[in-house]
């Protein structure tokens, strides 16, 4: 039995669609049926099945087996409700992240032994795992149609305006403004929310804070790149120069990602002797944020981000390294080419990352190198001139 189940446990990692779970589940332990259910306050939701024999998707529940269920309790008065619902022999073991319940998996047969219990119990955990993720992605796609919807708007009304080429660069510069200006404010009051500066949370609610935070980056990262493709092509990408501290936009750059680095674990560590630097303020910050969430992409679990800057002479040395699956050389050109991606990895992104910070460097008379092995991890050193 936990030979069978050794033999086929990896197949979980393998799947692209909620079905194929219960496939992989199917090869451990024989069932007849099986339901992934979502929990509310008073209902308990179907979101997946297989070989379903209930009619209904929606159940209502008493307030108080709600209450059991999000502490993972499978009482009688639960088994009384399942048996009610058609179902008689069955196993059930919550969906949990970091401790806190979303739901729970539950499979029909015939007699399970207490081997097949004890497996289950460890492929729900799995379950829980994936179920999450694929849920966040899910809202990642949605988000992203949505803004593939509003694109498809603003190049309507571009049309329009094209014979005046000021009135586009002003129309781009309105949008960026007005699509970044509401997100910036969600992550800042996800920001203090997690903070509990507004009062304690739960483990549920922080978890979904969390998730806001994350698909929030994602999503201002997104609008960044595709908004400022559009002006470099229009031709309409100026410096804004200033003097500032290399310090204070390097680490509101960290302060962005921040919750991407939160959820893979990964550390960020930054060192910099703190000096001023003529350029253009957002574009720098952009530079970083752009590298940084690069970095954080194709670096694993536990691994870590050193961000370091200096200055010579004759030019400023700003340098994002990881220690993540590395860049093959013969690929190091084909990265700042739009729309490129060598590594095919499951994360939504536009592939304009890298282009857009290269044409970013260029602005300011500088220039991007790339160190990188594959599997050795990869370093971005951007080399600016002190005057240009």
């Amino acid at each position: 039995m936990f030979k069978n189940a050794v033999e086929h446990i990896s197949d979980f990692y393998n799947i692209d669609r909620h079905e194929e779970l219960f496939d992989v589940l199917k090869k451990i332990i024989p069932f007849e049926s099986a339901y992934i259910f979502f929990i509310n306050p008073d209902e308990i939701r179907i979101e997946y099945s297989y070989n379903s024999k209930l009619k209904d998707k929606t159940f209502h529940i008493e307030q108080d087996l709600g209450q059991e269920l999000f502490k993972g309790i499978f009482s009688d008065k639960f088994k009384e409700f399942i048996n009610t619902s058609g179902i008689k022999n069955f196993l059930a073991e919550p969906l949990k992240i970091k401790n806190t319940v979303f739901g729970f998996v539950l499979i029909e047969g015939e007699n399970f032994s207490e081997d097949e219990k004890l497996i289950f119990k460890s492929c729900a955990a799995i379950i829980a795992n994936i179920t999450k993720d694929k849920e966040i992605n899910k809202i990642i796609a949605m988000q992203i149609k949505a803004l593939q919807e509003n694109i498809l708007e603003i190049n309507s009304e571009n049309k329009k305006i094209k014979k005046n080429e000021k009135v586009r660069t002003n129309f781009l510069t309105h949008v960026s403004h007005e699509i970044r200006t509401p997100l910036t404010s969600i992550l800042g009051y996800a920001e203090m929310l997690i903070k509990e500066f507004a009062g304690a949370l739960n483990d549920k609610q922080k978890e979904f804070i969390n998730d806001i935070q994350v698909s929030s980056v994602h999503l201002m990262g997104m609008i960044n790149e595709i908004l400022d493709l559009s002006k470099i092509e229009a031709g309409a990408m100026k410096l804004n120069l200033s003097e500032f501290d290399i310090s204070t936009t390097v680490n509101e750059a960290c302060n962005i990602v921040a919750p991407l680095a939160a959820k893979k674990e990964i550390d960020i560590a930054i060192d910099i002797k703190p000096f001023k630097i003529n350029a253009d303020y957002q574009k720098i910050q952009q530079i970083l944020f752009n590298l940084l969430s690069n970095s954080i992409k194709y670096t694993p679990a536990g691994g870590h981000i050193w961000v370091n800057a200096n200055k010579t002479e004759n030019e400023i040395i700003i340098s994002v390294k990881d220690n993540g699956i590395g860049i093959a050389r013969e690929n190091h050109s084909k990265i700042f080419e739009k729309f490129e991606q060598i590594v095919k990895n499951r994360e939504i992104s536009t592939g304009l990352g890298l282009s857009i910070t290269k044409e970013l460097v260029k602005l300011h008379n500088g220039e991007i190198k790339l160190i990188s092995e594959e599997g050795k991890g990869a370093e971005f050193k951007i080399i600016l001139p002190i005057e240009f």
